[in-house]
């Protein structure tokens, strides 16, 4: 049996967990090759993942990022525009197959960086995506809000 080599990790700020960078992640998939001498496993089922678990991978993810201060809470009485409803906690979800759209709305802190901030918050969400649920990233548009 093979072992994996496994890529430095990043902590998150409450210490609850960890999770690579989104260039590891890659990389260490792309090194684990099947053996050819293993047999196939049978399939016992399906997982599924809740749109909530979801919604919650990537709050925190975004939230682990220095300078994010918090998630927009929109509320809107207009009907959306464009077909696109605009999300009450600051996080809208697409999720095709097993490919996932994301739009972050933020709050940032004054006197950030924010493109450094917006592509931070990025690059964590794809990360986290990717590691924890094993799903892959279509998109991560990062709209600011704010500045608190």
């Amino acid at each position: 049996m093979r072992r994996r080599r496994t890529a430095p990790l990043r902590p998150w700020p409450n210490g609850a967990g960890r999770y690579p960078s989104s260039q590891a992640a890659s990389i260490a998939q792309q090194q684990v090759q099947p053996d050819p001498d293993e047999r196939p496993t049978e399939q016992l089922g399906e997982v599924r993942i809740a749109r909530r678990v979801l919604r919650t991978v990537v709050e925190q993810a975004a939230l682990s990022v220095a300078g994010v201060v918090r998630l927009a809470k929109l509320r809107s009485g207009r009907p959306p525009l464009f077909g696109r409803a605009l999300p009450r906690h600051g996080v809208s979800l697409a999720v095709h197959g097993h490919v996932v759209a994301v739009d972050l709305y933020l709050i940032v802190a004054p006197g950030t960086g924010m493109v450094e901030v917006g592509a931070a918050v990025q690059e964590s969400v794809a990360a986290a995506i990717a590691y924890i649920l094993g799903m892959g990233v279509g998109e991560i548009n990062v709209y600011i809000q704010d500045v608190a």
